[in-house]
């Protein structure tokens, strides 16, 4: 009897869950579009950045007449870079404001928390600013990815460094699960390597001279990070003002602020990243991009983060587009798998029925003594 009413209490959380993908949104107003980001703490820079992007993209085809003769809106909340913040932000968004679909997350955490909550009521969610492998395990309808996985990052940087060096540490953040250290154990294992330490950390610390001594302990003769900009940064200035004369090398997670923080630190650090240069103004892409951010976003310079969450919203409103009148989360679901090599003008998306991971680019730099990145 206890068993039964332990199968009708599950049952009836589960149904309690709202399914709104059968739904179709507001027939009329404003498409509403919402995001969770890290507007405030170590991410805040960051987010803003992607914010930037996706809106100057919507306010372009908002001044042609929006999306079907609908105006997109964007709803972006701030979840602190904390992942219980990004569940509840989210069930706001798709319970009380009604979204149509959700964009640029900047917390892959936060996504991976969230992912449950969004197969059951089966509202989309398009491009995670993240390559966190965490998201990427498992195959989730309502997940679409327009940029690499952390797993093709490094490969790449591994692979490439991996020629000259054979002790690497990697460090990364401790709230994502064993998917994104795996991803490093990996493309070590393939060069026949393994790491000679392991260090996870806290995004939101401020103190990192434990970790910077665990590291100087290990003697690498390579740092590989997968994390945000803050921990980087405290950890490279940490090493340096010890001796340390080692390689250091980050995932596109890191951000290119990470370089104006670091100052003359930053020399000789290897950055992946997973689109087009953003100064490449001969992509037609880029030139959008360019245009668009200083008409609608001045003050901006151009840097990927932006671009990143630029493309995210070129992709949305595709899919936009394409699902129609009547609008509802399937509808845009459907509308989004029939996307086969959209060209953006220099960066391509493909998805399908079976695979939501739009793009496999990833190109890796170098910062100079003068600070700048180049390939």
């Amino acid at each position: 009897m206890a068993v039964l009413r332990g199968i009708l209490c599950l049952l009836a959380t589960l149904t309690a869950v709202p399914a709104f993908a059968e739904q179709a949104v507001a027939a009329e107003g404003p498409i509403l579009v919402g995001q969770s980001a890290g507007l405030t703490g170590g991410q805040a820079s960051y987010s803003a950045d992607v914010k930037t992007g996706i809106e100057i993209y919507f306010k372009a085809v908002n001044r042609n007449g929006g999306v079907n003769g609908r105006p997109l809106k964007l709803i972006s909340v701030d979840d602190l870079g904390k992942k219980d913040k990004v569940l509840a932000n989210t069930k706001k968004l798709v319970e009380t404001d009604r979204v149509a679909a959700l964009i640029g997350y900047t917390s892959g955490a936060g996504v991976e928390a969230s992912l449950d909550y969004l197969d059951r009521v089966r509202v989309p969610i398009l491009a995670p600013m993240t390559g966190n492998m965490g998201i990427r395990a498992a195959f989730h309808r309502e997940l679409f990815h327009t940029r690499a996985g952390y797993d093709d990052e490094m490969k790449k940087i591994i692979g490439s460094l991996a020629l000259a060096h054979k002790r690497f540490a990697i460090v990364y953040l401790d709230d994502v699960g064993a998917a994104n250290p795996k991803a490093m154990h990996d493309a070590l294992a393939a060069n026949n390597l393994k790491a000679v330490v392991e260090v996870p950390m806290n995004r939101n610390a401020a103190d990192f001279n434990a970790q910077v001594e665990t590291l100087l302990k290990a003697t690498p003769e390579v740092v590989v990070f997968i994390s945000n900009g803050p921990p980087i940064e405290k950890i490279i200035q940490g090493m340096r003002s010890k001796g340390y004369g080692g390689q250091f090398a980050t995932s596109s997670f890191s951000g290119l602020k990470v370089i104006e923080d670091l100052k003359g630190a930053a020399a000789g650090l290897i950055m992946s990243q997973v689109l087009p240069q953003p100064n490449r103004i001969r992509l037609k892409l880029i030139k959008d991009y360019q245009q668009q951010l200083k008409e609608f976003a001045p003050t901006a310079k151009p840097n990927y983060t932006s671009l990143e969450g630029y493309v995210a919203a070129r992709v949305l409103v595709e899919g936009l587009r394409r699902a129609g009148n009547n609008l509802s989360p399937e509808k845009l679901v459907a509308a989004l798998e029939e996307i086969r090599r959209l060209d953006l003008g220099g960066y391509e998306i493909n998805f399908s029925g079976k695979n939501h991971d739009g793009s496999r680019y990833v190109d890796t730099g170098v910062v100079g003594s003068d600070g700048v990145l180049r390939y």
